[in-house]
């Protein structure tokens, strides 16, 4: 993986906000700022080494179910997009294919793997810093008016 830099947030007071706004605001925003962004049985993934840790933890336990000693059949993450009448979405597949890219044979190895969920992480990240600094700029603007 590459070399990358969190993003950082900076603390400041808001005011004049709706309770109803302030509410749906920290709704969304607590989405965006758990240790466990992608889920608890995902892991913790606070900051990029966990999210790397916890991606390896993933990708050997999804091993389990597959028939390869060192490379993951899609399949098994085709799984994911399986629909409560055992048909598969085929929206929910494309998405999976263009998160995972696997190779032609649907193989997908660590590496692979983890270089992908990193790549959410890193636009779960910066999504979330730019909500930040959004709402930074919106109160500066609205102080001077």
């Amino acid at each position: 993986l590459g070399a990358w830099e969190e993003p950082t947030e900076e603390t400041r007071n808001v005011e004049a906000m709706s309770i109803a706004s302030l509410m749906h605001f920290r709704r969304a925003m607590g989405h965006l700022r758990t240790d466990l962004p992608f889920s608890a049985s995902f892991g913790p993934a606070g900051n990029r080494e966990d999210c790397v840790a916890s991606c390896q933890e993933v990708f050997r336990r999804l091993m389990i179910a597959s028939d390869h000693d060192d490379v993951l059949n899609f399949e098994v993450l085709a799984l994911l997009g399986a629909k409560a009448d055992g048909s598969l979405d085929q929206e929910k597949l494309m998405e999976l294919i263009k998160i995972f890219r696997p190779d032609r044979d649907g193989a997908l190895s660590m590496i692979h793997f983890v270089r992908s969920v990193d790549k959410v992480y890193k636009e779960i990240r910066m999504l979330r810093a730019s909500v930040h600094n959004s709402s930074k700029v919106d109160a500066q603007f609205e102080a001077i008016f």
